[in-house]
């Protein structure tokens, strides 16, 4: 079996690569985004360990980088980042375990051969529009490989419009969508949503925007 190891610390990669290779295990080691997605991009791995604080970025987005390029791979994420949040943040983006720094190399081993045993004829499927990716299995956006963090209801917003790219979607579907069928919606309420998503679109990208159709809805555009 071959492993991919994601992780800067020298020793800590050091260390593991001794332990795993003892295991029977082949072991790459990348120390950084840009060296793990060129190993991804070049090699079939059949488990990632991945860190999440890397020189050159959260090491999560390693994950929507080989699904938008349909490299199948099981992550198991390594990290100091343990709280809830980031548990649930890592577990979303789609790694099949999380584990929180330091460990017990034996509880390590007994979890890479539980991920393995795990099939990936099912390939994750995904909604891409420019720079813009919707995991539609865990529910996660992503920009440029990057997680996007949003609110509940601007989610729905974005799933709504990311269904059907660059076409209008009518203002009352999008407030079924958020708000359901059977609830009195102030007139101001989507505007809102619209409002904050756009900001947080702004916030990472110039590439897609939220357009106002006047009299009709709102559709996902994108500029370049």
């Amino acid at each position: 079996m071959r492993l991919l190891l994601v992780e800067d610390d020298v020793d800590v990669a050091e260390t593991l690569v001794v332990y795993l290779e003892r295991q029977g295990f082949v072991v790459d080691v990348a120390p950084s985004l840009a060296i793990a997605r060129t190993a991804i991009d070049a090699n079939d791995f059949d488990l990632v360990l991945l860190d999440r604080g890397l020189p050159d970025g959260d090491g999560v987005s390693l994950i929507a980088y080989s699904a938008h390029r349909n490299r199948r791979q099981r992550y198991i994420i390594l990290t100091a980042m343990a709280t809830p949040d980031h548990r649930v943040e890592g577990l979303e983006s789609g790694a099949d375990d999380y584990i929180a720094k330091p460990f017990e190399p034996r509880e390590l081993l007994a979890r890479i051969r539980i991920a393995l045993r795990r099939s990936l004829e099912a390939r994750r499927e995904t909604r891409q529009f420019g720079p813009l990716m919707h995991d539609l299995e865990s529910g996660v956006f992503f920009i440029d490989e990057a997680p996007l963090t949003l609110r509940r209801t601007e989610a729905l917003v974005l799933e709504a419009l990311m269904a059907r790219p660059g076409a209008v979607i009518q203002r009352e579907t999008l407030e079924a969508r958020v708000y359901g069928y059977d609830k009195v919606v102030n007139a101001n309420s989507l505007e809102s949503q619209i409002s904050r998503l756009r900001t947080n679109l702004a916030r990472r990208t110039d590439k897609v925007r939220i357009q106002a159709v006047r009299g009709l809805g709102y559709c996902l555009a994108t500029e370049g």
